[in-house]
Parts: C-alpha cells; structure tokens; sequence
C-alpha cells in the first residue's frame, strides 16, 4: 500500500511539471498569433482601402481572394488565441480538443492565403492591364456597387477613367457620353462633370477642365509594383511561420490531451488498488476472532 501511494505523488508531481510547460506554451502560441492576428487585421485594412484591392476583382479573382482570407484569417486567429488564454488554466479535455481543431482549420486556411498572396505578386509583377476594365466600367450606371468602387477610387486617388496619363477620363466618354462622374472633379457637386469630354474636344488647348485627368489603373499599378508587391513577400514569410507554429500547437494540443487522459487512467489505477487492499485488511482488522 505504501508503495502504491509514493507512486501515484511521484506521478502527479511529474504530471504537474508537464502540464505547465504545456501551458505555457500554449500560452506564448496564443500570444504570438493574438499579436500576428492584429498584424493581420491591420494589413488587410490597409489593402483594402487605401490600394483598393477589393475593387480590382475585374483584373484578377486574387485581387479580392488575398485581402479578404487575409481579414478573415485576422479575425479567426484573434478569436481563438482569446478563446486559449481563457481556458490556458482548465484541464479539460473537451476545451482544449477545440483548440486542435479550431488552429487545423486555420493552418489549412493559412497555406490557402500565402498561395493566394503568392499568386496576386505574380500577377502585379507580370500581368498588364487588362482591357476587361472597359467592361466593368460600362456597368457604372446600372450597378451601385461598381458605381461606388469607382467613385471611391477616383475621389482617393485623385484620377479620372481607367488608363493613361492626362486622357485617363476619355475612357468615360464611350459610357457617358461626353460627361464624366462628378467624383473626377477637383471640387466635387452635383453634375459639376457634365460636358468636361465635350468641351476638351472642343478646345484642344483647353487643359483647365477643373477635373482630375490621370486613369485610376495606372496610378494603382505603379503603387502596387512598389508597395504591395514587396508587402506581400513579408506576409508570405510571417504567414508560413504562423502556419507551422499552429501546426505545433495542434500536435502539443493532443500530447496534452493523451497526458490527461493518462494521468486519469493512473489515478483510477492506482485508486482501484487502494481500494483492493483496503478490503483485504479491513476484516482481518475489524474479526473478533483470536488464536487462543
């Protein structure tokens, strides 16, 4: 029974050792991806609205994919890291099976973001314009949302139409006839971009037309080349990192779980036995009977 009883301390000592490395490195894995997840989310809005990413879904499919798995991915790693500081302490089995799962799905999701990153850097490198802009700008008229995208590109860039420097707004002039979007004017009201196309064919020399004349596409590409591009190799590298250091809490997560679980299986052994030599002493303990 001694021996029993000196087994299980050292077990449960030894158990408490581990379990704690366990945690604390479940615990700088949930900071580290809490502080990368604000990184993310930072990034993403970053693209999204200040180089319009989200609006040049016409050039390439990656233009929108990269950015939003971005955010998403911001989001969802930001919720499950405050999801294990809040169960860093409990030895639940139940919760911390959760963990595994909820960072398997992002590990799958994360390499699914750094081939999209890695995609949308070929295509600004290497890709030109394509002349399918036409098209979405032809739907400015009966779609809000490409009216809007449109809009804010021009109002934030300061630029008019799609390509070209200084004749960037001739490319309204086959869609709205001689007018362009009030949004290309330097000083923006109601109709003020009414007959500006009009008037510069007019008047050749007429270059005061009170509205911006560079196209929108150009100005991005030219910012893409030299800031998004290089940005993307970083998140490439951060994103790979943060890949293999969920990979490692998984597999960390389920050493912990096979711990508890024999840890649990050593304590209901040990107690079963207990158990036994109790009742094997206790009549010899308790008989009234003697040798004499």
């Amino acid at each position: 029974m001694p021996i029993a009883r000196g087994s299980s301390m050292m077990s449960l000592g030894t158990w408490k050792a581990r379990s704690t490395k366990y945690q604390r490195f479940l615990n700088l894995s949930n900071v580290f991806m809490l502080i990368v997840s604000t990184i993310l989310l930072f990034t993403s809005g970053i693209l999204i609205s200040f180089y319009h990413l989200t609006k040049l879904d016409f050039w390439s499919w990656y233009y929108y994919a990269c950015p939003m798995c971005m955010l998403a991915l911001g989001l969802y790693t930001f919720a499950v890291s405050v999801y294990g500081f809040l169960i860093s302490n409990q030895e639940s089995r139940g919760l911390i099976s959760l963990i595994a799962i909820f960072l398997s799905i992002a590990f799958f999701v994360q390499i699914f973001s750094v081939f999209t990153a890695f995609e949308l850097r070929n295509k600004i490198n290497v890709e030109r314009i394509p002349t399918s802009y036409l098209n979405n700008m032809r739907e400015y008229n009966n779609d809000e949302t490409i009216k809007s995208n449109w809009d804010s590109m021009q109002r934030e860039l300061r630029c008019c139409g799609g390509r070209h420097y200084e004749v960037g707004f001739n490319d309204w002039n086959q869609i709205m006839a001689g007018d362009v979007p009030d949004s290309c004017c330097h000083e923006e009201a109601e109709d003020c971009g009414k007959g500006k196309i009009t008037y510069s064919q007019e008047d050749s020399y007429r270059t005061d037309l009170s509205i911006w004349k560079d196209g929108c596409l150009d100005i991005l590409q030219l910012k893409l080349k030299d800031d998004v591009a290089p940005l993307l190799i970083i998140y490439s590298g951060v994103g790979v990192l943060l890949a293999i250091v969920e990979l490692i809490t998984v597999v960390l997560a389920c050493s912990y779980i096979a711990q508890i679980s024999r840890r649990r299986r050593r304590d209901e052994m040990f107690t079963r036995a207990a158990t036994a030599n109790d009742e094997e002493y206790l009549p010899s303990l308790t008989s009234k009977e003697t040798n004499f």
